[in-house]
């Protein structure tokens, strides 16, 4: 009779997962898609250049739901989004450091403006800073 329990209310739970799991699952094919071209610098603490990178981020956003991705991976700590204007923090963590960057989309005149920190795990290596900006289109 435990047993018979306790076979319910594992069934009864792990059910449960499988209803809640497809409550929402983002469409990014009829999302709406930019691209950014970004150039940044990465700066010493006595202001010297470390190095100059340019790269580009794909981002969708959901204006319906309020989520903006990076590729397919969601940004999780959005500050603020509207029609005009996207703010978001994003960290990222390597093997040997960790970014944390504040960044800003520009909707209205398509620009993209970020500063970051970045922290290593090594004691040896003293923390830097960099500051980006960038031009962002439409892709769809």
């Amino acid at each position: 009779m435990k047993n018979k329990i306790i076979y319910i209310l594992v069934g009864l739970l792990s059910t449960a997962g499988i209803v809640y799991a497809d409550m929402y699952v983002p469409d990014f094919g009829t999302m709406p898609a930019i691209r950014c071209d970004i150039s940044e610098t990465i700066y010493n603490q006595d202001n010297s250049v470390v190095t100059h990178n340019t790269y580009h981020r794909i981002f969708r956003i959901d204006d319906e739901a309020k989520n903006v991705y990076i590729q397919k991976a969601p940004v999780d700590n959005l500050l603020y989004m509207d029609e005009n204007k996207i703010q978001a923090h994003i960290q990222t963590l390597t093997d040997d450091s960790i970014i944390s960057e504040q960044v800003t989309i520009d909707r209205t005149n398509n620009t993209y403006s970020g500063t970051s920190q970045i922290m290593y795990d090594n004691a040896m290596f003293q923390s830097r800073y960099a500051k980006a900006e960038g031009t962002c289109k439409a892709l769809n």
